[in-house]
């Protein structure tokens, strides 16, 4: 027997009860948005392997050709430097491009090789620039580490290298600080508030209680141990294990669709579900939907981080699939045109030529500095 196919779970007006309460209607926005939450994960989930495998196949090959392209124009432009006659200002530029090409080569892409060049056009030692930024950002770093955990680290305890071991300590000594607090508040309490603690764990244990009802009654219909026909034993046993994942994640809404699925609770019982169950009901898909939402919100920022873009950067599976195709395109168009400078600059006069229409780009400003 086939698993029967999950139900949308809606409180729905009646001809007893024309308007939905507040709670109902909360109910139902909650349900909407846990649903909306869950394909959206499910979306990425599928999308991020897709952009592994176009990164895989298409992207990181391209960078590859790319560089190897850019070392050649770099060795060429330094023998061009070296063979022919050129003003200072000419000079200066092909100083620039050497060094700008030099420094992204080795510091994006490991090509220790062109460190002489880098040193010599650039009138600085690469070792000694690269430690600099490195002690700059780390100061910077570990003072934004630690305004944003509200805590202090010693140097030690900052490591540039493994930003996500630092921000791991920094949460676990703010944990501690605040617990600490805590600790200390709580010898402080007044007796209304030991009340309003008590009042808070008993409303919380009847909000357990609420799912635990709807598990049991699960359990109860549909453990296959007391089912003797092998195919509704196979069935039986796919949904428990269904069942008990939900169970074990607080999915109050998986347990829902599945009773409304095998037809243990219809439509009329979730239209009249009572309104202190249905409160209960509320706070657990509240928490539900709050899982959902950080669980997406850390993927998409993990996703930002990998794909360079800055942290409140709008994000979404396609637009995530529609930068990476840019990426493809754009690499294309570079390697194309740096294929066609390398033949055009074999020609002395046609690479004066370019020269002469090149401009040196004005510093940026650089907001991590």
């Amino acid at each position: 027997m086939l698993t029967p196919k999950i139900k949308v779970v809606r409180i729905e007006e009646s001809h007893q009860q024309a308007y939905l309460s507040p709670a109902q209607k909360k109910f139902n926005g909650l349900i909407q948005k846990i649903d909306a939450q869950k394909k959206l994960l499910a979306t990425w989930q599928e999308t991020i392997p897709q952009c592994q495998q176009e990164i895989a196949g298409k992207l990181t090959p391209l960078h590859d050709t790319f560089c190897e392209y850019q070392a050649e124009m770099a060795v060429m432009l330094d023998n061009l430097y070296t063979t022919q006659k050129f003003t200072h200002h000419q000079q200066d530029k092909i100083a620039y491009l050497i060094t700008h090409m030099c420094e992204e080569l080795i510091s994006q892409h490991g090509r220790e090789d062109l460190k002489p060049l880098y040193d010599y056009y650039s009138g600085q030692n690469y070792d000694n620039v690269a430690q600099e930024d490195h002690e700059m950002a780390s100061k910077l770093l570990k003072t934004l580490f630690e305004k944003e955990f509200g805590v202090e680290l010693s140097d030690d305890e900052f490591d540039f290298s493994d930003l996500e071991g630092t921000s791991a300590r920094l949460a676990e000594k703010a944990q501690e600080q605040q617990q600490a607090q805590e600790s200390r508040h709580k010898r402080k309490k007044s007796a209304k508030q030991l009340i309003q603690e008590s009042l808070e764990q008993k409303e919380e244990a009847n909000v357990s209680k609420s799912i635990q009802a709807v598990y049991r009654q699960l359990v109860a219909a549909l453990h296959p141990d007391r089912e003797p026909d092998p195919a509704e034993h196979e069935r039986k046993t796919e949904l428990m294990q269904k069942i008990t994942v939900a169970y074990g994640k607080r999915d109050l809404l998986q347990l829902l669709e599945l009773q409304l699925s095998v037809e243990q609770i219809d439509q009329s019982k979730i239209n009249n579900i009572a309104e202190d169950r249905l409160k209960h009901y509320n706070i657990i898909l509240q928490n539900q939907l709050e899982e959902l939402r950080q669980e997406v919100k850390l993927m998409e920022q993990d996703i930002r981080r990998m794909a360079g873009l800055a942290p409140y950067e709008h994000l979404s599976p396609k637009r995530l699939s529609a930068l990476l195709n840019d990426d493809i395109r754009r690499l294309r168009n570079q390697i194309s045109r740096i294929q066609h400078e390398l033949r055009l600059f074999n020609d002395v006069k046609q690479f004066k030529s370019w020269l002469k229409g090149y401009r040196v780009p004005e510093p940026e400003f650089d907001p991590f500095f």
